[in-house]
């Protein structure tokens, strides 16, 4: 590694001329605002051609324009930026990457200007080539309708952890004109909706995330998200997601979260028919999660609708969830898949549960085993903690419970029992029978009345005979 160290820059912070990289990170900063441009010009002096510039919190809350340089990722994260001069970033014709998150700007202060670049007759004044901007974790409850219009070859755009509430009418303007978008980071924002036709304009994005929001039901303005590949819906308040409220069709949609919620208990038939290409579903962490219907995923075969058909799932976690039973048709080509995590689930041990020991396992066991612990029983009550693999290993075959919800393997012990007392009862009764009718052999006989007559009678001698 070399490093320039003939710049005033450089004698603060770290310039390392193998990665083009100038680094202040976490150094306070003897101003509040960004580097004049007479510094920055003395680092090109040194011949460190800084491709990547990092000023993370280092106290600045002033941004001033930069001076002519290559730099094409730039990092103001973790600051107290409240203004950033307008054309601050003209000069910087690569930048692809902008990093203002965890600062303190404002709707009324971040404004379209800001992002001018140099006139092209194609576009305004663009900068042309950035291409992902953050602006996370700042003080804005809206955004100016035209903030982005000078950022053509915009593809990825993070807002997450700003309490917007609610995208009005300015910032859903401003997302949906986002022509080139791919990826949304919209979490964190106490959203309890989403604008019907936010994802109309931007027919290119595959990113979506939602986590940790205030939504109730599937957000109905996915019907037109249709190149969408992967989405978050994590930490959201939806309690059910039944026939009404189903995902819409979702062609491209590959990868689905719906983690951590707080009051999800009910996948019912038919909530995920429409996402024909899903490969991996995360369903974790949600304690109330009771019912995963059989039909959640099924569909009608478009060519033949009599015949059913399935998303190819490869990837399915379903661990920390209160479920009891798992269909063996609630997914198809279960011996295909990559990971089936069902660790910590209260599992009924019957026959509804038969296929998950003698075939689920298995599978669980030549590709995952090391998350076949925690998969034990919680149902019936004697067979409460058993490991669900030993049963497997031990050929245990589970009996179905009875409508009481008991299990009939416990009532051998309980006939045998019967059985003998019924087979002790039988001799025992038929001796006090015989006790009470025949008086023990006289000792305890009833007097009848020819006791009483012979107590009056005594036999004659024979010499009274005569």
């Amino acid at each position: 590694t070399a490093n320039a160290n003939t710049s005033v820059l450089c004698n603060t912070c770290n310039c390392n001329k193998d990665t083009a990289t100038f680094d202040c990170t976490e150094v306070k900063l003897n101003s509040t605002t960004s580097f004049p441009a007479e510094a920055w010009q003395s680092l090109n002096a040194t011949g460190l051609m800084a491709k990547k510039i990092i000023l993370k919190s280092t106290g600045l809350q002033r941004v001033i324009r930069f001076p002519a340089m290559n730099v094409t990722v730039l990092d103001l994260s973790f600051n107290d930026i409240e203004t950033i001069e307008s054309q601050c970033f003209i000069e910087l014709a690569q930048l692809e990457v902008l990093d203002l998150s965890h600062n303190r700007l404002r709707t009324d202060t971040l404004t379209p200007d800001i992002f001018e670049g140099h006139y092209s007759p194609e576009f305004f004044e663009p900068l042309i080539k950035l291409r992902e901007l953050r602006l996370g974790s700042n003080q804005m409850h809206s955004l100016n309708p035209d903030l982005f219009e000078n950022l053509p070859a915009l593809e990825v755009l993070s807002l997450e952890l700003n309490t917007f509430k609610v995208i009005d009418s300015q910032a859903e303007t401003a997302i949906s004109g986002i022509a080139a978008l791919v990826s949304l980071d919209l979490s964190y924002m106490e959203l309890e909706d989403i604008p019907t036709y936010l994802f109309h304009t931007p027919r290119g994005l595959r990113y979506l995330n939602l986590t940790g929001n205030l939504l109730k039901e599937v957000p109905a303005a996915l019907r037109r998200s249709e190149g969408l590949t992967w989405l978050s819906l994590d930490e959201n308040p939806i309690t059910s997601i039944v026939m009404g409220n189903e995902f819409p069709v979702m062609k491209n949609l590959t990868y689905l979260s719906m983690s951590y919620m707080p009051v999800l208990s009910v996948i019912g038939r038919g909530a995920m028919r429409g996402l024909v290409s899903l490969q991996e579903l995360h369903l974790t962490n949600n304690p109330h999660l009771g019912i995963l219907h059989q039909d959640a995923f099924a569909r009608n075969d478009t060519d033949n609708p009599e015949r059913l058909d399935w998303p190819p799932v490869r990837r399915l976690f379903l661990h920390n969830n209160a479920l009891k039973y798992l269909d063996a048709q609630m997914l198809v080509q279960w011996d295909a898949m990559e990971v089936i995590d069902i660790r910590v689930n209260p599992w009924s041990c019957d026959c509804t549960n038969r296929w998950v020991v003698s075939t689920l396992l298995p599978i669980i066991e030549r590709t995952t085993p090391a998350i076949l612990n925690n998969i034990v029983c919680d149902s019936p009550p004697q067979m409460q903690g058993i490991s669900m693999i030993d049963l497997e290993h031990q050929h245990t075959k589970l009996r179905c419970l009875d409508k009481a919800g008991n299990n009939p393997s416990n009532d051998g012990a309980l006939l045998m029992g019967l059985l003998i007392g019924v087979l002790v009862a039988i001799p025992l009764t038929a001796a006090i029978w015989c006790i009470y009718k025949r008086g023990c052999f006289g000792l305890f006989a009833r007097p009848g009345p020819a006791s009483y007559s012979r107590a009056f009678y005594s036999r004659t001698t024979l010499n009274e005979e005569f």
